[in-house]
Order: structure tokens, then C-alpha cells, then sequence
């Protein structure tokens, strides 16, 4: 299935790639997208598009923050029907709910999901492997969900941490003037770190009667809780779950509240296995892992599940292998 988003995506492109010397039409075709997408922003297209738009975009200009600076214009709004109904949710924390429930109707390669402990709460975003989200697409992501948690919370409030798998950039004057200080780059995750009491703060601009006034047109009983098939559940909880060295099959069957033998017959209809998906996922990681440079073998092992180093190497030779035989 090919993972589909808002072309509202693409709103403000136009006008940061002419004033770092790109001609949009140009790059749009470069990736297969229609003129149409810079106009439009209801056009349902190709995530994986975007994203490769988003880096060929950073990679030709010379701007490293291309998909940061990008983010600036983001707001509710951007979002789409979702912004609208989570924009007066009473608390943060309901808003979240409601974006991570309905998320699939912007973007269906992006997920959000929430881990508290200590009183910390780190919300974390999870591309599907297959659109290949780069450093621009994943900045972007970033940047939208940081702008949105200081329209709740006010322009004074700054996260604990603000964390990236890649690497920093040459020059980090726009991270800086555009996230704050805070900034963690070659991380295990992509997410902002936040107090849990935080996540309880009221929204001072939540409206209760048009809540219910936009849950009645919008009729949320008709609005299935997510948009993506059962291969790609499982997919995303594999992502959640390589890091904490705790990603089994019996572990995804508890998670989605099914038996084994249910997760295997319904990957099996997919025409995959849990092994398959957990190999690729970990190959597709381990590549986009090795190519930042900065990452030592040891480091990488634990972030793919891996209990050892040694159990790492002996993966490796064993896909090396496969691809030799191949």
C-alpha cells in the first residue's frame, strides 16, 4: 500500500525554495508531483515523494535546515480536519490523543506515540520505513510538533530535549533560533521530552461549544480510529519496540490485544511474516543508521534489538551472505 498525505505538506514550499535558489515547478517534477500540489492542498499524494522533495530540496539549495525552516509555517490549521478537531480538546494532553488518533487522515506514514516515566513525557514520531523519511522530512515533522506544543503551552515554554537520530549539522544557528537550546542530535529516537504535568496544562483557547459543534459535523463514530492496515500496525510497533531489546512476536500480539497465531495469519494474508518484517525493518534501520557517520557498531547493536554485538555482526554476515547467494 502506498502511503498517501495532504498536500497541505507543500504549503509555504514555493516560497522557501525560490529564496534559496530552487525553482519549484522544477523539483516537484524531479519526484513525480503535480504542479497542482503547490496550489491545492486537499491532493492526496505520495508520502515517500515529499520526503525525497524535502531532501533533494536541502541537498541542492545547500541549506541544511531547508525542512526546519519549512516547519515555521506550520500550525493547527495545517493539520487539516484533525487540527480542527483537536484545536478545543479542554487539556494538551486530549489534544495529543486526538492528533495521534487521527493523524492517518494527514499523513499516513507518520505516527505519534507517547512513553511516560519519572514524571517526563517524550513524544516520539515513527515514519513507515517504506517512505524512506530523511533528515528534512523528519525536521519538518519535528518542527511542526514543537510549534504546535508552544501554541499550547506559550511562547515562553521550552522542552527538556529535543532529539534526533541524525547527526548535527555543519552550522546550527537555525536549530538554535528556531527549537532553542536544547537540542540532542545522534539519538535513539526522534522526540521532544516534556513534564507529564505538562501534558495536563489547559488550553486557554479551547472552545467547549465549538468542540461539540466540530465532533457533530465531523460525526467521530464515522471516523475509524486509524488508517492503516494491519501490516503497517505491526510495522510501527516494531519500530516502538526494537530499542527496548523487547520486540517478539508474543510482545506485538499483546500490544494489539490478539493471540499469536492471530498476528501470523493475518501477516501471512499480507504475504509477510513477523521475521521478514523484523529483518527488514532492522536492515532498512541499520542502513539509515551506518550512513550517519557517527555511530559506532556497538551503539547501533541495542537500537536493533540486538542483545550483543557479536549477535549483531553474525546478522550481518548472514544478510551479506543472502545477498551474495542472491
Amino acid at each position: 500500500m502506498t502511503a498517501l498525505m495532504r498536500s497541505a505538506s507543500l504549503t509555504h514550499y514555493s516560497d522557501l525554495a525560490v529564496s534559496v535558489g530552487l525553482v519549484p515547478h522544477e523539483m516537484l517534477a524531479m519526484v513525480g508531483l503535480p504542479r497542482s500540489c503547490l496550489d491545492n492542498t486537499e491532493l492526496r499524494i505520495p508520502a515517500a515523494a515529499v520526503m525525497r522533495l524535502m531532501e533533494i530540496s536541502g541537498e541542492m539549495s545547500g541549506e541544511e535546515a531547508f525542512g526546519l525552516r519549512l516547519s515555521v509555517t506550520r500550525r493547527l490549521s495545517s493539520f487539516g480536519v484533525v487540527g480542527m478537531l483537536a484545536r478545543d480538546e479542554p487539556t494538551l494532553r486530549q489534544a495529543l490523543d486526538t492528533l495521534t488518533r487521527y493523524l492517518y487522515l494527514h499523513n499516513e506514514s507518520l505516527t505519534t506515540q507517547i512513553h511516560e516515566s519519572g514524571g517526563v513525557a517524550v513524544i516520539e514520531q515513527l515514519f513507515l520505513p517504506s517512505v524512506n523519511a530523511g533528515r528534512q522530512a523528519i525536521e519538518m515533522a519535528m518542527g511542526a510538533l514543537y510549534h504546535t506544543l508552544c501554541l499550547a503551552l506559550g511562547k515562553g515554554w521550552q522542552p527538556r530535549s529535543i532529539s534526533f537520530m541524525h547527526p548535527p549539522p555543519a552550522n546550527l544557528s537555525w536549530h538554535r533560533s528556531i527549537l532553542g537550546s536544547n537540542l540532542l542530535f545522534s539519538q535513539d529516537h526522534n522526540g521532544i521530552a516534556l513534564l507529564s504535568s505538562d501534558m495536563d496544562a489547559p488550553l486557554d483557547f479551547a472552545d467547549p461549544v465549538m468542540r461539540q459543534q466540530m465532533r457533530q459535523l465531523v460525526n467521530d463514530k464515522e471516523l475509524p480510529v486509524t488508517g492503516y492496515s494491519f501490516r503497517d500496525e505491526v510495522v510501527q510497533l516494531i519500530m516502538a519496540l526494537l530499542p527496548t531489546g523487547r520486540c517478539s512476536a508474543d510482545q506485538i500480539a499483546m500490544h494489539l490485544g490478539v493471540d499469536r497465531r492471530t498476528v501470523h495469519r493475518r501477516l501471512v494474508a499480507h504475504g509477510t511474516t513477523f521475521m521478514q518484517l523484523l529483518d527488514e525493518i532492522r536492515a532498512e534501520q541499520a542502513q539509515r543508521l551506518l550512513g550517519y557517520g557517527d555511530r559506532k557498531l556497538s551503539d547501533i547493536a541495542p537500537l536493533l534489538g540486538f542483545s550483543s554485538l557479536s549477535a549483531f555482526s553474525r546478522w550481518r554476515a548472514g544478510r551479506r551472505a543472502m545477498t551474495d547467494e542472491g
